[in-house]
């Protein structure tokens, strides 16, 4: 399990970001906070993208992205105030899905 946050300037940049993102299969839990399990080769992809993000042009020196490794213990201690995340189960994995 991988938290994945950003803060990104630039609009079209950001988007892009959030967009590879969700390609690898990660899940919006706030605007500029992704959640879920991403493979080895996955996350090497997700990382390569984002170095070819920061070496473009759109990318300011106050952007940044953070990629966090989540561990089952982190993952079991998570606490949230207000309105979970609407596919909890889906992101943490207690729920999966078949999409035809």
């Amino acid at each position: 399990m991988h938290l994945i946050s950003y803060d990104i300037q630039e609009d079209a940049l950001r988007v892009k970001v959030a967009k590879t993102l969700i390609q690898y299969g990660l899940h919006r839990i706030q605007y500029s906070v992704f959640m879920g399990e991403v493979k080895d080769a996955a996350l090497a992809k997700i990382e390569q993208a984002l170095v070819g993000f920061a070496a473009g042009n759109q990318w300011s020196a106050q952007d940044s992205v953070m990629i966090l490794p989540l561990h089952q213990y982190s993952e079991d201690y998570v606490q949230f105030f207000g309105v979970s995340p609407a596919r909890w189960q889906e992101i943490t994995g207690e729920m999966h899905t078949l999409i035809l």
